[in-house]
């Protein structure tokens, strides 16, 4: 009885000891707080307790019931009460029994086979499953296609959610609808005919009532093999009247679910039942049963060379648990602990030991991220001596001035190029707020002082456009700027690729063509990457490997919430540009269901702008129609185009996407450019770069098919000249989505960053980013969103850390095993 109290004690007392450390700084971290405690108490209350112990923690759950309501001197002092409470019951449990005698169960390894336990080991975190003894190639061949090929994959799977399965329930006790676990002997089995159809059919009596196991869809042979008259069995699952209501019934429970047991006194497989149980997201032949039995036996033979990884005092400052365990719980939680809903942020954050996994993985990520940083910083990169005369020419011929915003980060970057060690920066910025322009002024810098620069873009046509806008704004500096992309002809090609050797070439716009092995820099000083999330790590280094340690800006289409920019660039120096120039007009939106209605109004609304000689874009998700069903009702440019044209046919209408050849695209853009085309019908290739001030009205058709921060993108395509410009947002009912209500943000800001926050919480990182191989850490148990305040403080720890100038050699072990698990996508040195 003691040391269940004890358990059911602790776990009221973390959440209150979290809050009051530091004079109470956390107290704000945790808002719900009292709803807790009064949780944890009525639990305790149900207990089979002694009154006098049952008595204070009533009073104590009591005293919680208005704490939203308190002020914060009166919740300090409200949550010391309760600690000091708890101190007493402890002192009364002294006096209590160590135990009731407890149920007969055989002991928690007697279905494992002793030889599949492996011996616990300092290496093998990462070795893979199938070298593992006892997992076998089968089961290796099954928990790969769950992403799990290691022995760290296994430790740090997360269950998806947990059973309680603590309790077993009589039959008469049982309340339909509900999941539980009982305990019976079978009184009669067979198969059952009626009219309509045969069942297979189990009656189970626990000597209070029956309950009727049902199977429709079943192997007789399998079943009867199974179940025999007067056999006990346990069994867990969801409960229901059987029809005509006089009798409960369990309909296909499954294999796994279900155990023969001894006695009636039985309580099964301790890793099934009798517990708080892990329910794993599968794949198809892999049962919870045997990955149970897996995760158990790697918590068994490797958890525990994990227990000095992280520092204590680390641990002791941000009250974690050791990692054996805090792994023992997040998959195998103790009676007393009450299972964690990860729908719910309270109750996450309430576990420690999730606390402590999830603290884990943001601290072994961000030592990484600042490891690599240090490698940079500790490397020798180019000092860029400009005499500021291309600069102060480019500054002087624009016809606005810049804004704070991009003069400290022309700043910033100016600063990083004068020292020695190469730059390494994050420069970010709502649409239209003039990041091209800053990267080209830095990129003046470089040519001045004798190197090339280079500017990698995603699409030919954003490349098209930038150096369209770069060689007109630099045509009277003698600056040689140069394109390459894949559509170039062979004898074109190869005048860039010798302009690029010879250093002909000061700047140099391409796509991944930038790349190529037959591409050489004479001098390669500086390196721009833009909408960089759409490279892969390895492209990235391609190009930055072609010169000697050039500096590096990377450039991002539109803004990432700061969550996941210390996630993904956490190794960079950080530059935001938060302001919009003057000349950049609010663009009015309007978030339309595609109705007839709607559409003969915004229509009418496009033909007026159109009369007034403005010009207008009309998105589309597909070039086609798809040939998957679902997708049949979604509009597409090749139908759209013809129908545009009979709705406006005194205006001319152009089509644009990414299949067409680049002169093909080259000529449409022209067109456009120059005004020879009203309305261009594209695919989202227009997402980026595309700068016609002429243009003032945007269509996002099928706009639920697009994220936030790409329909923000687009939208910014217009709102670029003197004139008023317009956003049409259409979403269709037939997305089987509540569309309208995600996209509303659209209407309501055209401020990108709070689009971003919301899109990164409606999509979560790697979506948002938009590519597998965009860089995104996973991770298993924390999420960005959620536990964006323990991501804090994970990052001021590993700042601590490395930056306290001690011996890092006494922490080997743990920089060995960030070096093993993030060293090849951050590129460290995996061997020291």
């Amino acid at each position: 009885m003691r040391g269940e109290l004890e358990k059911i004690l602790h776990s009221l007392e973390t959440p209150l000891l979290f809050a009051s450390r530091n004079n109470f700084s956390n107290l704000d971290k945790i808002p719900e707080l009292g709803e807790d405690i009064r949780r944890i108490s009525t639990r305790f209350l149900t207990g089979k307790f002694p009154e006098k112990i049952k008595t204070p923690v009533s009073a104590l759950r009591n005293s919680f019931s208005d704490f939203k309501e308190l002020t914060r001197s009166e919740k300090t002092e409200r949550i010391s009460s309760a600690l000091a409470v708890i101190h007493g019951i402890r002192g009364a449990a002294a006096r209590l029994p160590e135990s009731d005698a407890p149920p007969r169960s055989r002991a928690p390894q007697s279905r494992q086979k002793k030889k599949n336990l492996p011996q616990s080991r300092d290496r093998g975190f990462f070795e893979s499953v199938a070298d593992v003894p006892g997992i076998g190639a089968k089961a290796a061949s099954l928990l790969a296609k769950r992403s799990i090929r290691s022995v760290y994959d296994l430790l740090f799977y997360r269950p998806r959610k947990y059973d309680d399965r603590t309790k077993i329930t009589s039959i008469s006790e049982i309340v339909p609808e509900g999941f539980y676990t009982v305990r019976g002997k079978v009184v009669s089995i067979g198969d059952i005919r009626n009219r309509n159809r045969k069942f297979f059919q189990v009656l189970l009596s626990d000597g209070t009532q029956r309950l009727r196991l049902t199977w429709f869809n079943y192997n007789a042979r399998y079943l009867r093999g199974i179940f025999k008259k007067e056999r006990h069995f346990i069994i867990h699952g969801k409960v229901s009247l059987a029809p005509g209501g006089r009798i409960l019934q369990m309909i296909h429970p499954l294999p796994q679910d279900i155990e023969t047991i001894e006695d009636e006194d039985d309580i099964g497989n301790p890793l099934q039942f009798g517990r708080i149980v892990p329910v794993y997201p599968l794949t198809e032949g892999l049962t919870q049963k045997r990955l149970r039995e897996i995760v158990r036996s790697m918590l068994d033979g490797y958890a525990r060379s994990l227990k000095e990884l992280v520092p204590k005092e680390i641990q002791e400052k941000h009250y974690l648990m050791d990692m054996p365990e805090a792994l023992e719980q997040v998959h195998f939680p103790s009676a007393g602990f009450p299972p964690v809903d990860f729908d719910d942020p309270v109750s996450v954050m309430g576990s420690r030991a999730h606390r402590t996994i999830i603290f884990f993985e943001f601290f072994v990520l961000q030592l990484g991220l600042l490891m690599k940083k240090r490698k940079v910083e500790q490397s020798r990169g180019l000092s860029f001596d400009s005499s500021g005369v291309l600069t102060e020419k480019l500054l002087r011929s624009l016809p606005f001035s810049l804004t704070s915003a991009q003069e400290k980060a022309v700043s910033a970057i100016a600063s990083d190029m004068v020292s020695p060690c190469p730059m390494n920066r994050l420069l970010q910025g709502d649409v239209g707020s003039g990041k091209t322009l800053v990267a080209l002024v830095s990129m003046l810098r470089v040519v001045e002082s004798g190197y090339q620069a280079a500017l990698m873009v995603p699409t030919e046509i954003l490349a098209e456009q930038h150096f369209r806008n770069i060689r007109r704004m630099t045509e009277d500096m003698g600056v040689e700027i140069n394109l390459l992309k894949s559509g170039l002809t062979r004898k074109e090609k190869t005048r860039v690729y010798e302009d690029i050797k010879t250093g002909r070439a000061d700047i140099v716009v391409g796509t991944h063509a930038l790349i190529s092995e037959g591409v050489e820099f004479k001098a390669l000083g500086f390196v721009v990457i833009d909408e960089q999330h759409r490279f892969g790590v390895l492209q990235r280094a391609k190009l930055v490997h072609k010169g000697t340690a050039p500096d590096v800006l990377v450039m991002t289409a539109t803004p990432i919430p700061r969550t996941l920019a210390i996630t993904v660039y956490g190794d960079l120096e950080l530059s935001v540009i938060d302001e919009l120039p003057p000349s950049r007009k609010r663009i009015n939106t309007f978030v339309l269901s595609d109705t007839r209605k709607n559409r003969t109004w915004f229509y009418d609304e496009i033909r007026k702008k159109l009369g007034e000689g403005r010009q207008a874009y009309f998105v589309y998700p597909f070039i086609e129609e798809s040939e998957n069903e679902d997708f049949r009702h979604i509009r597409h440019v090749t139908k759209m185009t013809e129908e545009l044209r009979g709705e406006f046919p005194e205006f001319h209408v152009s089509l644009l996407h990414g299949r067409m050849k680049s002169k093909e695209r080259d000529g449409v853009m022209e067109d456009f450019l120059a005004r020879r085309c009203d309305i261009l019908v594209s695919t989202t290739v227009i997402e980026v770069g595309v700068d016609v001030p002429n243009a003032t009205v945007i269509v996002i058709e099928n706009a639920e098919r697009f994220g936030l921060s790409q329909l923000h993108q687009m939208r910014g395509r217009v709102g670029r000249g003197e004139h008023e410009s317009t956003c049409y947002v259409l979403y269709s009912f037939a997305s089987g989505e509540d569309s309208g209500e995600r996209l509303r943000i659209m209407g309501e800001t055209s401020n990108g960053f709070r689009i971003s926050e919301a899109d990164l919480a409606n999509r979560g990182p790697g979506e948002f980013m938009g590519t597998k191989q965009s860089g995104v850490p996973g991770f298993s148990f924390g999420n960005l969103i959620r536990d964006s305040a323990l991501l804090n403080e994970a990052r001021e720890s590993a700042r601590e850390l490395i930056g306290a100038g001690e011996d890092l050699g006494k922490h080997e072990s743990l920089f060995r095993h960030v070096r093993t698990k993030w060293g090849e996508m951050l590129e460290l040195d995996t061997n020291s």
